[in-house]
């Protein structure tokens, strides 16, 4: 059976970045996981720990991708029939943001399910909401 070769990238092309970073005659603009994924889900919360600690409590693998601001840690899972991810942008963000499945509609009590579920309370939480919804902080201090 005789190779097939696959050529390299044509002289002009840039790296595959996604849109608006995309400057180049290269045929594809790349999007990560993350991206592909994350439009499937909605900003519910934030919560305070950070998401190695809940990785652990619920014996969840953390996955890194990236985004245009940079890389981001993720898990994506299901607890009680409902779709979760948990996020955080490596580049400093403080909290761990809770997302939900587009497909579930009560976010108060998925967030509710999720912080049984991790064994925590509210005092865990430091926001609700999120770029759809507003961000409606539980300290009055506001962003970390």
């Amino acid at each position: 059976m005789i190779p097939i070769v696959v050529p390299g990238p044509e002289p002009g092309w840039q790296p595959a970045a996604s849109p608006p970073y995309y400057t180049g005659e290269n045929p594809p603009s790349q999007v990560s996981l993350w991206e592909a994924a994350g439009g499937s889900f909605r900003m519910i919360a934030g919560l305070k720990p950070p998401i190695d600690a809940f990785a652990a409590r619920l014996r969840l693998k953390v996955e890194r991708s990236w985004e245009d601001l940079g890389e981001v840690d993720a898990a994506v899972f299901t607890v009680e029939r409902l779709r979760f991810t948990l996020s955080l942008m490596t580049y400093g963000q403080a909290e761990t943001w809770v997302w939900l499945h587009r497909a579930h509609e009560d976010a108060d009590a998925a967030l509710a399910v999720l912080l049984r579920a991790l064994g925590l309370g509210q005092d865990a939480v430091a926001f609700t909401g999120g770029p759809d919804t507003g961000f409606h902080y539980l300290d009055a201090s506001g962003p970390s």
